[in-house]
């Protein structure tokens, strides 16, 4: 898993595979999933992520696979300062 996060307009992005992104589909209006020519997640992106995170949103919320919740924990898990 490669993270990616933007402090200015606090959004992550989780990139779960070397995939090529076949199609993109709103989630919800702050939570995007890219997947693949087989409907497989590419990737995950949260938009207002520590606002979402202070909400209460957790790694249970998002399709992770299984194999990558431990490594998204961490993600929020970091203390929110903001």
């Amino acid at each position: 898993m490669i993270v990616t996060y933007d402090q200015e307009v606090d959004a992550i992005y989780f990139k779960l595979t070397e995939n090529k992104i076949h199609s993109t589909e709103p989630e919800t209006d702050r939570i995007i999933i890219d997947y693949d020519n087989n409907n497989n997640i590419v990737g995950i992106e949260v938009l207002d992520f520590y606002y979402l995170v202070r909400k209460g949103l957790n790694v249970a919320d998002l399709p992770f696979p299984e194999n990558e919740r431990l490594t998204a924990c961490q993600y929020f898990n970091i203390p929110v300062t903001a």
